[in-house]
């Protein structure tokens, strides 16, 4: 697993946990670098946009095994790009495969599979604080210190993964936890975000 990485001025560098070997060194500046819980999946953030890579710890064995595909700048299969989103991310975390973020434009959204849902509109600047899954609940608060919570089930966003994956066997799983209202505010958001 990759988990650890380090910010320089021009460029980001993933390194193992395990073993603390280069994985990757990416030339960009990041701004914010968001890992998920699993160390299978991250967001890095600039000044005008997100990358959302996935590790591929089977191709990073392979390649420190057989010293193949290993550069000056890491293990070139590594890590594999899944998205590039022209969104300048102020706050993030990421709850499963769903990376949740505030934007420059006050808004709240998650990005799941290439596509991107807007939660909600901010009035001011908010800073995404967690996610408690028990309660189903996202925290955010500001710099006057007030806190505002939205409703975001755990089922939904684990729907909404398996149906991008086109895992439908887990999505037929999923779809019956799902509150038939929560369901019907999830489709609502959906058609005005897109």
């Amino acid at each position: 697993m990759a988990g650890t990485c380090l910010e320089c001025d021009l460029s980001v560098v993933l390194l193992s946990m395990e073993t603390t070997d280069l994985m990757r060194r990416i030339d960009i500046q990041p701004k914010h670098v968001y890992w998920s819980e699993t160390g299978q999946l991250v967001s890095i953030a600039t000044e005008e946009s997100f990358f959302i890579l996935r590790y591929d710890q089977d191709a990073a064995a392979r390649a420190r095994q057989t010293k193949e595909g290993v550069t000056e700048d890491g293990i070139e299969d590594a890590f594999e790009v899944l998205g590039e989103v022209q969104e300048s991310v102020k706050t993030g975390l990421w709850i499963g495969d769903c990376f949740i973020y505030t934007n420059s434009v006050n808004r709240l959204n998650y990005y799941v599979g290439g596509e991107i849902v807007t939660i909600a509109h901010l009035d001011r600047t908010m800073y995404v604080l967690g996610y408690i899954p028990k309660e189903s609940r996202l925290y955010l608060g500001d710099k006057e210190l007030n806190i505002v919570s939205y409703s975001l089930l755990l089922s939904v966003l684990e729907y909404q993964t398996a149906v991008m994956r086109q895992d439908f066997e887990v999505a037929d799983k999923v779809l019956p936890t799902i509150p038939g209202n929560s369901w019907l505010n999830w489709l609502l958001r959906k058609e005005t975000s897109s």
